[in-house]
This record gives C-alpha cells, sequence and structure tokens, in this order.
C-alpha cells in the first residue's frame, strides 16, 4: 500500500516547535482525518505510515508532539517513545483497555486515546500536552491501574457520559461504578491539581 506523506518542513523552524505534529498512523482515512482537524486548529502538520518512514523522512526533534497508532507495521507506535525524547508520544489504539493504558503510560506515553476518537477529546489533549511545561513530573513509571482510571474518570468525567467512560477505559458501566465506589470516586467530583 503506498501513500502519500505530506510534509510542511520547509515552514518549520528549528527554534518554534510549538505547533508542529507528526502522525504515525498506517490507516489512511484516521491519518486524514486527524491532519485535517489539527491544520483547522491551527497546527502544522507531516505524517508517516510507519516508524521506519518517519524516522527516514524527519527529525523527531522538529515537533512538539507525535500523535501515534499503538499497532503499526514493523514495530509499535510505543517504540516513537525512546526514539523520540524528548518529545512527547501520544498513543492511539483501537484496542483499548484499562490494563493496555496502563501499561502505555508506565512506558512514557504522554497520553492514550481509544480510536474510534472524539475529536473534542483528542483537541483537549493536544492542547493539554502542547502548553505543558516542558520538564513534566515523572509519574508514569509510578502509574497504577487505580491511579490512571482515577486520573482519567476525574478529568473527562464532566464532559463524558458514564457509558463514554467505560467505553473508553475498556470496561463494562458496572465495573466503572465498582471501581468508582472503591476508589471512591463521585461523579459531581472535579480535578483541581492532579
Amino acid at each position: 500500500m503506498t501513500s502519500t506523506t505530506h510534509s510542511h518542513r520547509t515552514f518549520m523552524s528549528h527554534t518554534d516547535t510549538k505547533n508542529n505534529i507528526l502522525i504515525v498512523e498506517d490507516e489512511e482515512i484516521i491519518r486524514s482525518s486527524l491532519r485535517k482537524l489539527l491544520e483547522r486548529h491551527d497546527f502544522l502538520v507531516s505524517d508517516a505510515v510507519s516508524i521506519k518512514s518517519a524516522r527516514e523522512l524527519f527529525d523527531f526533534s522538529d515537533f512538539s508532539l507525535i500523535i501515534s497508532d499503538l499497532r503499526l507495521p514493523g514495530q509499535p507506535g510505543t517504540d516513537l517513545i525512546e526514539l523520540a525524547k524528548p518529545v512527547p508520544v501520544l498513543i492511539m489504539t483501537s484496542y483499548a483497555s484499562l490494563r493496555s493504558a496502563v501499561d502505555t503510560m508506565r512506558q512514557g506515553a504522554v497520553d492514550y486515546i481509544s480510536k474510534p476518537f472524539d475529536y473534542d477529546e483528542i483537541m483537549v489533549s493536544v492542547r493539554r500536552i502542547i502548553d505543558a511545561p516542558k520538564n513534566p513530573t515523572e509519574l508514569s513509571a509510578d502509574l497504577s491501574l487505580e491511579g490512571y482510571f482515577t486520573r482519567f474518570v476525574l478529568e473527562n468525567q464532566e464532559r463524558m457520559s458514564e457509558t463514554d467512560l467505560a467505553k473508553k477505559l475498556g470496561i463494562s458501566r458496572k465495573s466503572l461504578w465498582q471501581r468508582r465506589n472503591k476508589l471512591g470516586i463521585n461523579r459531581k467530583k472535579t480535578v483541581t491539581n492532579l
């Protein structure tokens, strides 16, 4: 399968990479829709179909964020976490589960989004990552299932239904309710400082 890889490198400045995003996704329709979404929000977007292709075409340090599918031809998207350091990597997957989210975050991903993704959800995540201080606290290695669950629910419950929360976590609504009760997370709680 051949694909056209677009590059906006000629417009990229090595001193200002704040709006430069690389998408590494093998599915053309997802890559294309994500590109259009990000470009509508004034980001300069480059893309590749695999890590190998991305390494051949781009210098990862030219980007402020890399968004990658978890399952790519050749090697997993999580390999970009090490290859692109210190550039943050957001992982997307169609195979979402609470366990895979925590494992991905422990490997150093800055965020984890399940496909099909909600446009608002991905833009909130992208803006949070891009606007974050460049010396993030190291919480990914210490992240537990409960810690990830708590953080995800508290950050998203204001804008997502219980059904959507459960779906994004890869669990049933009953399991969501049980975990909320076990961890003492009420629906009305809001995030102030995580």
